[in-house]
């Protein structure tokens, strides 16, 4: 079986390997959607909190800046169908166990994660929890910001795929309850 066959089927030993691989055989492009594809199944059926009126797809956050000039969040998916409009795409990764004391977004970006538990907070009190294969949409670029802090044994790797300005992002906020 080849390497992208076994990262479809969700085989974790050669997930690593499989991005690698697949950055220099497809383009970054290719790693993102391999990364999406063979994690978010995982993830939302981890989370224990998922609330059921989350439709199925990738796990999303959006984190804005409400009118009164704090960070809010939005659970939700994001739409496959939709095409986004960027500029840039580039990687990070920050040892386990690390943490971000309050800031603000310097652009509006997906924040993709590909390994590392992290939880974030705004200074409201709300939380949410990324997991691996979970997009957060960063828009909180003014206004009171936030704070996250890893909460598992896994360095946190992630892409930061910044929107072109003005463009329409692919977040679907949840529905009810």
């Amino acid at each position: 079986m080849n390497i992208m066959k076994r990262i479809m089927n969700g085989n974790s030993a050669d997930l690593a390997l499989g991005r690698r691989d697949l950055l220099r055989a497809a383009g970054v492009g290719a790693v993102v959607a391999a990364g999406w594809t063979s994690m978010d199944a995982r993830a939302v059926a981890a989370t224990k909190d998922a609330s059921t009126s989350v439709p199925p797809g990738i796990r999303a956050f959006r984190l804005y800046t409400g009118p009164d000039n704090a960070s809010l969040v939005l659970e939700g998916t994001i739409d496959e169908q939709d095409r986004t409009q960027v500029v840039t795409i580039h990687f990070k990764e920050t040892p386990a166990h690390s943490s971000d004391d309050w800031h603000n977004t310097p652009e509006a970006q997906y924040v993709i994660t590909l390994s590392g538990t992290l939880e974030f907070t705004t200074r409201n009190g709300e939380t949410f929890v990324l997991r691996p294969g979970d997009v957060l949409l960063s828009e909180d670029n003014a206004g009171t910001g936030h704070k996250w802090r890893l909460i598992d044994d896994q360095p946190w790797r992630r892409a930061y795929v910044v929107l072109r300005p003005g463009a329409k992002d692919s977040f679907v906020a949840k529905t009810g309850g």
